[in-house]
């Protein structure tokens, strides 16, 4: 079972991965990060489609899902902001997210220099980059990857030079609410998990939540458009008859009771997955945000401040028929974008055409397609 070390207690993280397509010197490697309750499971249906596009795609689980180390007791306390930050600067949420952050990151230079993958080159030939490494992250999956963007000027010098050279892009696809910050308006709100059912039972209603199909939404530069959005239900709660090609993607002949289970991940829901979605999170996730895209800058001790990890490309991509909490993810990124456009300490963020006809789980639903979209973005 592969994994590899993050941090200097022991904790690892577990991978799967297609390897070098058909010998490849030029490859771009792909970092697969999940979301919430459904683990890096959720893309193995894409592995079959990564050669021809001349990927490598690695599948990564993160801190309390199958394989990677579970949170000790401590760590999730200072996720729920029971323990003392010894940070006069930041909160105990601030604290617990940087760790998970940091985590990402370490699996990131411990791939990058265990597997020596192709670093990031022009080929003149063909007009564009190759090689080097973009990080995905889906859904919640988000947060941790805003983490470590966030804190980026915070990495020994060694692992900044390595990104420098390798690291090529950040993809948010179908970003939460969560990992925003941003708790959508009613009207959009989909996800309401009933703590005092079974584990199984959560992950079922989470699942059939942000599974389904909803009405075609388009993201405005009006945020205030978004909060007073109606009521959006998803297709088969109309009362009337749809094409069971909108069926929820968890259900089958889509999805099997077995292939549920062998991605998804309910004792998550047991402590840590509604920590995660506690109010009490939401400004340190803002905040992740904020320094990720808004302000990306760090005095290297020149007195001069200037972006960290300059070349990386921000990218956002996401479904028009998503969930509620998606939708509202996306609106408040592009907000962000347009109010820092001008501004020397952001990042240019693309966000690319939707994809339409597609839900929260396109990459289960359609992988061609969606590692065909993937290949012109990375």
């Amino acid at each position: 079972m592969p994994t590899a070390p993050v941090n200097q207690d022991g904790a690892v993280l577990y991978y799967e991965e297609s390897g070098v397509p058909n010998g490849s010197t030029d490859y771009v490697t792909i970092v697969l990060v999940h979301g919430t309750c459904f683990h890096s499971g959720v893309y193995r249906r894409m592995i079959p489609y990564a050669a021809d596009h001349n990927l490598r795609l690695v599948l990564l689980n993160l801190r309390g899902y199958p394989g990677s180390t579970p949170y000790s007791t401590s760590e999730l306390d200072l996720l729920e902001g029971r323990s003392v930050s010894h940070d006069d600067t930041a909160s105990p949420q601030d604290m617990a997210l940087q760790a998970r952050g940091m985590e990402v990151a370490e699996f990131l230079r411990w791939f990058i220099k265990t597997e020596n993958i192709p670093a990031v080159r022009e080929d003149p030939g063909r007009g564009k980059l190759v090689g080097g490494l973009s990080i995905l992250s889906w859904s919640g999956g988000n947060a941790a990857t805003f983490a470590m963007f966030a804190h980026a000027d915070r990495l020994p010098e060694e692992t900044k030079s390595l990104f420098n050279t390798y690291l090529r892009s950040f993809i948010m696809y179908d970003p939460s609410s969560t990992a925003v910050g941003s708790p959508p308006p009613p009207g959009l709100k989909t996800v309401n998990v009933d703590r005092s059912a079974t584990y199984e039972e959560q992950a079922m209603q989470f699942g059939l939540q942000v599974g389904s199909f909803y009405p075609p939404f388009t993201v405005s530069d009006n945020l205030d458009a978004a909060k007073s959005h109606p009521p959006r239900l998803a297709l088969q709660d109309y009362g009337e008859p749809f094409d069971p090609t909108y069926a929820p993607s968890v259900t089958p002949p889509k999805m099997t009771a077995e292939e549920f289970k062998s991605m998804t991940h309910p004792p998550i829901m047991e402590r840590l997955q509604h920590a995660n979605w506690a109010a009490a999170l939401q400004a340190a996730h803002a905040k992740n945000v904020y320094r990720t895209l808004c302000d990306c800058t760090s005095d290297d001790g020149s007195g001069v401040r200037k972006k960290v990890l300059p070349a990386v490309r921000m990218h956002v991509v996401w479904c028009d028929m998503t969930c509620g909490e998606a939708a509202w993810a996306v609106a408040v990124l592009k907000r962000h974008a347009f109010d820092h456009a001008q501004s020397p300490a952001a990042r240019v963020v693309e966000f690319h055409p939707v994809l339409e006809g597609a839900n929260h789980f396109v990459q289960w639903e359609e992988p061609e397609r969606f590692v065909k979209v993937l290949a012109g973005i990375v």
